[in-house]
């Protein structure tokens, strides 16, 4: 299959888009963006939980705050989606550096935190395994639209590695310092291998 040749003004889009692919700073500043802004809506999502009553077990007053979880978490997981691709792409830049790229490598395309973290070799636990995951649901759909793209995606029930079901469409309180402790060992394992000076 011959392929079609690039138009002036395609070519210049194309070297564009290929300085900044493999930009892995720019990549890391995006990320911090994302999570400065997920900071920002935080004190919002920690508000309106703190205003939930329960008795007995169960909630008997909910807060009258506007519900920002959603986009709270969306932006937690590009956050996390960000640290990741800017690891791939310094651990692949030999083969990205020269070329004239006009789409994202196929192992650059996924919002799947479980299989971005699986890629980049990010060691982490069951507890961290199952905020990844539920994270991803956020970000491929549920802080997104009202439905996925199918309807089995409809299903909040993940299986974790250790082949244990976890609820996936559910977040609370206790999530905010695991998303902290997260965000930080993650951020610290990329500056580790790419360096402040990237």
């Amino acid at each position: 299959m011959k392929k079609s040749r690039l138009k002036p003004d395609q070519i210049l889009h194309a070297i564009d888009f290929s300085e900044r692919l493999t930009d892995a700073k720019l990549w890391l500043g995006m990320a911090d963006d994302l999570t400065a802004a997920a900071n920002i809506l935080e004190v919002e999502v920690v508000k309106y939980w703190s205003e939930i009553q329960f008795e007995n077990g169960k909630i008997t007053k909910i807060s009258n705050r506007k519900y920002v979880q959603g986009a709270y978490s969306l932006l937690v997981a590009y956050a996390l989606e960000n640290y990741f691709k800017a690891l791939l792409i310094h651990r692949n830049i030999e083969s990205l550096k020269g070329k004239l790229l006009t789409k994202l490598p196929e192992y650059l395309s996924s919002h799947n935190l479980c299989q971005l973290a699986s890629k980049s070799k990010f060691k982490h636990d069951l507890l961290e395994e199952d905020l990844l995951s539920r994270l991803s649901r956020s970000s491929i759909w549920a802080a997104r639209y009202p439905i996925p793209v199918e309807s089995n995606a409809l299903n909040a029930m993940h299986i974790l590695s250790n082949g244990k079901a976890h609820l996936a469409a559910f977040y609370s309180p206790n999530d905010i310092n695991h998303i902290h402790n997260l965000i930080d060992r993650l951020r610290s394992y990329v500056l580790t291998e790419i360096g402040n000076n990237e």
